[in-house]
């Protein structure tokens, strides 16, 4: 796999792991707390760097050294990319229904 093939993989599938916790597909209920979105978005982030870890690894062969502005900046591109879950989840949905 070239490096651009993995940063691009990397890009999708950030995408899709930020928006992942709010689409409540394991328990759908009609309240929950805050803190589930954000704990199911921290764990999802924690899994995208691990994963684009492993591709940067295994793409160029040895991962670079991270200071504290990779994970900086990588969690704002995370926190970007989730903002078409949360406005689904907590926007868009009507109070009354469960989803």
């Amino acid at each position: 796999m070239s490096a651009m093939q993995a940063a691009w993989l990397s890009l999708i599938l950030a995408a899709v792991l930020a928006n992942l916790p709010f689409l409540r597909l394991v328990l759908p209920r009609r309240w929950h707390p805050a803190w589930q979105d954000f704990g199911g978005w921290a764990a999802c982030y924690a899994l995208w760097m691990a994963a684009t870890l492993l591709l940067e690894s295994t793409a160029i062969g040895k991962a670079a050294p991270k200071s504290w502005e990779v994970w900086a900046v990588s969690s704002a591109l995370f926190a970007v990319l989730a903002f078409p879950g949360v406005v689904w989840r907590h926007l868009l949905q009507s109070k009354g229904r469960a989803s």
